[in-house]
């Protein structure tokens, strides 16, 4: 069995400077507490590590209880967040991943030009809520069922942008439908240059090889994209999120693999399912 690697392993540009940035405050911390407003990325290792070296986890600004400072997370936050760190003199530190706030500038740029914002990605999801946050009122569309009449109804123009790390092709269907009821609508194509690299990439590959992992979180979206993606195209893919599931999975005892992994997957759990799977390769020879 042959084992091939993706060429964008493990994090992004923004997940591996946001993460650089929260190990050197944790490391040069003498006193106070370091807050992280919601999960920095969305991977259950990356929080744990962090959490052990000193990192608290919270939802909202109020739960700070000390002089401690605030690290707004990669996905980033909405406006009211900041202002309300602002107005109780808490001190923050923006990690917003750099595309994201293009995002954040363009959906405010369209509501100033006259258009309704829109944002096609999950919603529920932190930087779709961040994006919302950025504007007096937006419609979240995450499926073409999303789009309906009524959702639309008195809409005449519409001003569209995407989650970073949203599906091309099914942002594209969306904006389709939402054609069917609005006249006018400006689309912005804000997926981030690192995720369409990655959906390329498994769009290429993945009827290449005999089966396909990827390695990440299920509560990741961008990792759940690359495994939609990759069952599109063959029955033999799995999500790996643990070492320990390794052992569990079918895998041919012939043939070829191909590993992937999400945005914000740390390079050791890749490292450690490798040489797991050389070993169940050496054990079956």
């Amino acid at each position: 069995m042959n084992i091939v690697l993706s060429e964008f392993l493990s994090y992004c540009f923004g997940v591996r400077r946001t993460l650089n940035m929260v190990n050197k405050l944790l490391a040069a911390r003498q006193k106070g507490n370091y807050y992280m407003l919601g999960e920095i990325v969305h991977n259950e290792h990356v929080i744990a590590d962090l959490k052990q070296k000193g990192l608290k986890i919270i939802n909202q600004p109020e739960q700070v209880r000390d002089k401690g400072t605030v690290i707004i997370q990669s996905h980033g936050t909405s406006l009211q967040a900041i202002r309300l760190l602002k107005s109780r003199g808490i001190p923050f530190i923006d990690a917003t991943c750099p595309m994201v706030k293009i995002i954040h500038q363009h959906i405010r740029d369209l509501e100033e030009a006259g258009y309704y914002p829109v944002v096609i990605g999950k919603k529920g999801h932190d930087e779709v809520e961040g994006i919302v946050g950025q504007v007096r009122e937006a419609l979240i569309v995450g499926e073409v069922s999303d789009v309906t009449a009524k959702k639309f109804k008195g809409l005449t123009r519409v001003g569209v942008v995407i989650q970073s790390t949203f599906i091309r092709e099914k942002a594209l269907s969306i904006r389709d439908e939402i054609r069917k009821w609005v006249a006018d609508i400006k689309l912005i194509n804000t997926i981030c240059d690192p995720t369409i690299s990655r959906q390329q990439e498994i769009r290429e590959k993945a009827g290449q090889y005999d089966c396909i992992l990827i390695i990440g979180s299920c509560s990741s979206a961008n990792t759940n994209h690359l495994y939609q993606l990759a069952r599109k195209e063959k029955d033999c893919v799995y999500l790996i999120d643990s070492p320990a599931k390794i052992g569990s999975i079918a895998l041919p005892d012939r043939g070829s693999i191909f590993i992937a992994s999400g945005a914000s997957t740390p390079e050791y759990l890749i490292d450690e399912i490798i040489s797991l799977l050389e070993k169940r390769m050496i054990s079956n020879t």
